[in-house]
């Protein structure tokens, strides 16, 4: 059986080398527009996924775009567990995603969302989590996934 190509590579310096993977989705589909992005387990069932901010990720108060945070935040939720060892690589879709703004993201920092898997059965997976610029919170979410074995080729 083949593997899937897995985006994941260890970050070997720099300040964000400790302990996270960078993540660079192959291809030119939206999963590439996003750029790369780091996350690292931070427990059996909690997860840090990080990812820059700047001027293309702006709306028009200059801040970061709330649909670029929903995208990021989509992202975010499949990531996490996957960096926690407890999804495969394109194992789950995402069921529902119920999202609370907090504040605006600034555009000089980095994104942390962080993904916390509160309770996992068969075939769903319930999430929670936050978004964070370091001691600001900029949104709440709560999620729902539905896990999938690959289809056979």
């Amino acid at each position: 059986m083949e593997q899937d190509p897995h985006p994941l590579a260890p970050v070997r310096d720099g300040p964000d080398a400790d302990g996270f993977y960078g993540w660079t989705f192959p291809g030119k589909g939206f999963n590439a527009y996003l750029g790369r992005m780091l996350s690292r387990a931070e427990g059996e069932a909690t997860a840090r996924i990080r990812i820059t901010t700047g001027p293309t990720r702006s709306n028009v108060q200059n801040i970061v775009h709330g649909g670029f945070l929903l995208g990021f935040l989509d992202q975010a939720i499949f990531v996490g567990p996957v960096s926690m060892g407890r999804l495969p690589f394109s194992g789950a879709v995402t069921l529902g995603v119920s999202t609370q703004f907090i504040r605006g993201g600034k555009l000089d920092q980095p994104l942390d969302c962080v993904v916390e898997i509160v309770r996992e059965t068969g075939r769903l997976m319930f999430l929670r989590g936050q978004m964070e610029q370091g001691d600001h919170l900029v949104l709440t979410f709560q999620a729902t996934l539905s896990k999938h074995p690959k289809p056979a080729v």
